[in-house]
């Protein structure tokens, strides 16, 4: 007889892809064993496999699970706002707020994807392209007067992403900034650069 799930079963796995999280990121995926993670958890090992079935599943249902969790909360911060400008800040203001809230989990999110196998790695690129393609559309709405190439477009998204990413490893949310101000000084900066760009550039 297969054994029963209990009722509390994903929230058990979402707080061992958490724990995980901390392990990941302050050691790397290599240095870590399925005995921190249990120990970290304060369980036995052997009450890891009822939850994820290996190191690898538990790294690849971490990162996809976050990349999903802020893919979704970008679209509903995006989607309520109007301007094209006030979407762009709405993207900026989720992707700090997150990232401060949850650094160890970003971190692995942004280092520690290269030890996923090809097939986690793919199925978990196409999430992240999400936030990516939505940055895309938001910066073709902003220069509209300019035929952005697909290339030139997606190459200052990444650019932008370039800004925020790594926010999580210098910022202290108890020093003189504001996640508010640093997110509008963000958009400031880079719309400032962006709306100036001849348009010749970015075709």
């Amino acid at each position: 007889m297969a054994r029963t799930r209990a009722l509390d079963f994903e929230d058990r796995q979402k707080d061992i892809l958490r724990a995980a999280a901390v392990l990941f990121a302050e050691r790397g995926y290599n240095e870590t064993l399925l005995e921190d993670i249990a120990e970290q958890c304060g369980i036995k090992k052997s009450s890891l496999y009822h939850y994820h079935d290996s190191k690898h599943t538990i790294l690849h249902r971490l990162i996809a699970w976050k990349i999903e969790d802020l893919a979704w909360k970008a679209d509903a911060a995006v989607e309520a706002a109007a301007t094209p400008r006030d979407k762009l800040h709405a993207l900026v203001s989720t992707l700090i707020n997150e990232y401060i809230r949850v650094p160890q989990e970003v971190t692995v999110l942004l280092t520690q994807t290269r030890h996923l196998e090809p097939a986690a790695l793919e199925a978990t690129a196409e999430i992240q392209n999400r936030i990516i393609n939505r940055a895309v559309l938001l910066l073709q709405d902003i220069r509209p007067d300019a035929e952005i190439t697909r290339k030139k477009v997606i190459a200052v998204a990444m650019l932008f992403f370039g800004m925020t990413n790594w926010i999580h490893v210098w910022y202290k949310p108890s020093g003189s900034i504001k996640p508010t101000e640093l997110s509008a000084m963000i958009v400031d900066i880079f719309l400032d650069g962006f709306n100036n760009l001849d348009p010749a550039r970015l075709r």
